[in-house]
């Protein structure tokens, strides 16, 4: 099954570096423009299926991407592509988590593979969530391709996982908002 992620546009949460997490911010006018250029990328794509996290600013980008290929069928929210859970990082921007939590922080940004916090979701965790979610929708057989509007993290682990990569690099793997990657992995 081919797969096709793009990160939702900008949100104001991305411009001053806060972890907005699962906030309902909804994307800015410069969000609602990348995602319609985005659209030029995933035009000439065989698109059988559209799934998005269920937070607002996925749901906007989703509707955009919809509106502007044509699409008729639903756009299914699901779980599974929902942002990373933050815990008490949520709403915070990363200068006050590096002085709040500065243990933490330094894990964060020297084996982000190895941080735990109550309440906040580890990258192993995420990358089970979201290659699990994956393989139901593969084995339901609906579809030959999928297109999931989600968030920064979600693509990360995945493009990990895609390359045989550890999830200690999460770090070095550019997302841009709006930006399209296209996925041919076995899950099965």
């Amino acid at each position: 099954m081919d797969w096709y992620f793009i990160r939702h546009g900008e949100i104001d949460s991305n411009r001053r570096k806060i972890y907005s997490g699962r906030s309902e911010e909804p994307l800015n006018a410069t969000g609602r423009e990348q995602v319609r250029s985005a659209c030029d990328d995933l035009a000439d794509l065989k698109i059988d299926a559209i799934y998005t996290s269920p937070l607002n600013r996925t749901r906007q980008t989703a509707d955009i991407i919809a509106s502007q290929l044509g699409w008729t069928g639903p756009v299914r929210a699901a779980e599974c592509f929902n942002e990373m859970k933050m815990g008490p990082w949520e709403g915070m921007s990363e200068e006050d988590v590096a002085r709040q939590f500065p243990r933490e922080w330094a894990t964060w940004i020297s084996s982000p593979d190895s941080l735990s916090i109550d309440g906040r979701e580890t990258l192993h965790e995420l990358q089970t969530r979201v290659l699990q979610g994956m393989r139901d929708i593969e084995k339901s057989g609906d579809h030959s391709s999928a297109l999931v509007v989600t968030h920064v993290a979600v693509i990360r682990v995945l493009t990990l996982f895609a390359h045989d990569l550890g999830l200690n690099l999460y770090k070095t793997i550019g997302v841009e908002n709006a930006k399209v990657f296209k996925f041919g992995i076995s899950l099965r």
